[in-house]
Formats: C-alpha cells, structure tokens, sequence
C-alpha cells in the first residue's frame, strides 16, 4: 500500500485463545472457487474446493477457517462428497475484538496425518459490508456500483485461528488457485490471475482465471469496467468508464516505469506481466504478485501517479524471511524508496527532494505522537507491528545507504539481494553481508544506527541534511 495510507496497528494482549486447536493449522495449496455475485442483491455464494497439507508435523482433527462475519457455511464435506460435522460462531478476533468474523471449526471424519493432503469442499453465502469501523480501508462490499473480494475482508476461507497471529502466519504461505465468476452480463471481472476463458450464458458471463505463479492472496474486483491492454507487453488496466482517459496515462506510465526499474535492478524473472485494477478511493492501493489494486486518484490526478511507481516497484523485492517479514522493511522500505527514485526519473531532482521530505515529515509526525515510535529501530518493528514505519524511516535508511555506497553499488546491492534472496529470503544480517561484499564498504555504523539502534530518528526529527548524515559514516 501507499505509504501514507494509514495502517492498523495492533498492540492489545491476547483475550481469547481458541483451545481446540494447535498452535500450528495446515496450509491451504490450492482453492478452486466458483462464485455466484449477485450485484443488486448484495449477496454471493461460493463453492470453495480447498487442498490442505499438513505441515504442523502433529495430526490434524480439527480445521479452522476464517470468514467474514456475513458469510454462512450452508455445507462442508470431503473430497468423497462425504459429509463433515462443522460449526460456526461470529467471534471477535482474539487480539483485536472489534474485528469479527464467522469462525468455523470443521471435524475431519479421519485426522490429516503430518505431510499429507486431503480436498475439502466448503459451500457458503451471505453479504460483505467491509470493515470500516477497524480497517479504514477495508470498505469492502458487493454493490451495483462497485463490488471487492479480497482476503482482508476474510471473504473467501483463510485457514487460521481467530488471531491476527495466525491470520499473519496464513498470509505467509503460498497457494495456487482457479476461480471461476458469474455475474449480470453487463459486468466485467477483474482479477490478479490470468483470464483463460469467458462464457456467456443467458444473462449471464462467467470469468475463469488461473494464478500466474504460487501466491498469497486472491483479490476480485467487479463493476462496469473497461478494460485496456498492450499485449505485447502483457499490460492489462481495468479501469471505471469515466476515468479512461487517465487509464491511457497510467498504462503509459507503467510502461514507462517498468523501463526503468528494469534498467535499474535488472529484468523481473519469470515476467508476467502487470494488471492494474481500479477500485474506489480509500479503499486501499495494494500489490500482489505482477498486479496491483490501484485507488481511482491515481487515474484522475497525476500528481498521484507515485502510487502506481510503488505499486509496480513491489516486483523488485526480496522476498523477506519469515522472522522479519512484519517489519515491512524488504516490502514497504524498499518500494517506498522505489517509488522516490522513479519520481526523480520523470519529474527531477527537485520532485525527488520534496517526496523525500514529505518521508521526513510523516515520520516525525508518528514520533512525536507516540515515543516508541521514535525509539524502535527498524529490527524490532515486527514486536508491535510498526511496519507501517517503514514507508517513511525504512525509506530514509536505503536513501541514507545509496548516498553512502553510491549508484552503480546501490543498484549492485539490490540487484544481489534479487538474485540470492528471492525465494529462500533475507534478514537484515542477510542485508548487510549483501551490502558490504557488493560496495567493499564497512557498513557496521550505519546498521547499528539505521537498523538496529534508534539513532537513526534523531537524524531524521532533528532534519540534518543528507550531506550531513553520510557524513557520519566514513
């Protein structure tokens, strides 16, 4: 997401523990959906087939979905189409009560052995209204005008128990998936995965899609779109009829910026392509693997178009090991900074020197507004999920480090990070070993005060220039 969109940050104790189940759940590898959305009544069914592993290393009796607090399980059964005794309670989320969902609770007839898959089906319906009152982004909701199906809502099955611990712990892991949408024949399905095929029916379209790569989220957008394409490029924009014409910039832009970040850090392995799909401001921008859910402003208003750069920017990330993940430092810190220097490609130096800034400011505001924030360095922001911090002070340390080691080392830099650290992932040791082997620099000063320690935040609050601070480090 845009790093000044504001982020839930969750620091209540745990209230509520959800005894039946083990501290580990199996992972979802695989969801087929077929969905029924039904704009003018608000509603959807589903019929979602889940493949489930168990990698807990203990038998499995019992699995825990998560849905929103709207969807009803109308029936669970195996793969056999066996029936399976399931329940379901409307609970507050263990670490954040205000949060809702459908828990559910399914009794496998024979436990799922360590290392071992088994299929099961799990139809369920009901209405999305978001969750506004918690996430101010999550708005989320089936409508006429503008309908989103997205994880954050919980509107398809996560597997995890009623935490955002687990719930965490599920966003971490990777599946692949084929949906199929039916809707009025007068909307268009908008999706991160590849449309394979459309089947009109009646007054109905069906949509099939297929995920290009194994991911972590399945986001499907539905209104009257149109949709624009370079298929040499593989570049797909769904955009709303009466922002078209900004849809033209955006897809240009993306162009344009792809360029860029390619010449930078190199090709994107395994390219795929890139879908941008509109939704409706406020709604929360957010990027996947080669698409990205992109707020209406960008498509009016060009000076927003730095959203779409950190969007894209997202593809030139390492992937982050689990331990330091919610720091959001190889995601947020990196695209963030991304962002910048696209900023500085095609708008200056002094477009450049202002976003940064604005990086400055924002952090200082969340300084002065909670001391621990000041006082957390970047290493620790996953014990109180201050990742947020990252869109702004995590963007300031790689300025601070490209200044230091500079440009062709910095490119060097991320470049390796890319090579080594893209599917096995990095830490912040990870980071610096990566660093000071690619710049012959010892960087040991600056990640004991960028990284690891808080003095970092007194150079920012107290506004050195950037001379001044790499001055600090010889």
């Amino acid at each position: 997401m845009k790093r000044t969109l504001a982020l839930l940050c969750i620091a209540t104790p745990m209230l509520f523990v959800a005894a039946a189940y083990a501290e580990d759940v199996p992972k979802v590898t695989h969801y087929s959906l077929k969905l029924r959305v039904l704009p003018k009544e608000r509603r959807l069914s589903v019929a979602a087939l889940m493949t489930l592993t168990n990698n807990t290393g203990q038998p499995q009796k019992e699995i825990p979905l998560l849905l929103y607090r709207l969807l009803e399980v109308q029936s669970v059964t195996d793969e056999n189409g066996q029936p399976l005794k399931f329940s379901q309670n409307v609970l507050g989320l263990s670490d954040e009560r205000n949060l809702q969902a459908n828990v559910v609770s399914i009794r496998l007839g024979t436990p799922l052995l360590p290392n071992k898959s088994l299929r099961v089906n799990v139809t369920y319906a009901g209405s999305i209204f978001g969750y506004p009152e918690v996430m101010a982004y999550v708005r989320d909701t089936i409508s006429e005008a503008f309908s989103l199906i997205r994880p954050d809502a919980f509107s398809y099955p996560m597997l995890a128990l009623p935490s955002f611990k687990s719930v965490s712990a599920a966003y971490d892991s990777s599946f692949t998936y084929d949906l199929e949408t039916t809707v009025p024949a007068d909307y268009t399905v908008a999706c991160g995965g590849l449309l394979t095929a459309t089947t009109r029916r009646d007054n109905t379209v069906t949509f099939v899609h297929r995920s290009k790569i194994p991911t972590w989220r399945i986001d499907i957008a539905i209104a009257k779109f149109k949709t624009l394409a370079d298929e040499e490029r593989k570049l797909f924009v769904y955009v709303l009829p009466e922002d078209e014409p900004g849809a033209m910039k955006l897809l240009n832009e993306m162009k344009n910026v792809i360029a860029f970040y390619s010449r930078m850090f190199g090709p994107v392995k395994n390219y795929q392509g890139y879908t941008a799909i509109e939704i409706r401001d406020g709604w929360g921008s957010q990027a996947s693997d080669y698409y990205f859910l992109q707020t209406s402003a960008a498509f009016k208003d060009s000076e927003r178009i730095g959203e779409m750069y950190h969007e894209v920017g997202h593809s030139w990330n390492a992937r982050a090991k689990p331990g330091v993940k919610r720091c959001r430092y190889f995601d947020e810190a990196f695209a963030s900074y991304f962002e910048s220097l696209a900023i500085r490609e095609f708008k200056g130096d002094a477009a450049f020197l202002a976003d940064m800034e604005k990086s400055r400011d924002l952090f200082a505001q969340w300084a002065k507004y909670e001391r621990r924030n000041y006082d957390t360095p970047i290493a620790d922001y996953w014990k109180e999920e201050r990742g947020r911090l990252s869109y702004t002070k995590g963007a300031w340390s790689l300025y601070v480090l490209h200044q230091l080691v500079g440009e062709e080392n910095f490119r060097g830099i991320v470049r390796e990070l890319l090579r080594d650290f893209s599917e096995s992932g990095a830490d912040f040791e990870d980071f610096r070993k990566t660093a000071e082997r690619v710049s012959g620099k010892n960087l040991s000063k600056f990640f004991a005060e960028w990284i690891y320690g808080a003095e970092s935040s007194r150079v920012l609050v107290d506004k050195l220039t950037i001379e001044e601070i790499v001055r600090r480090y010889p």
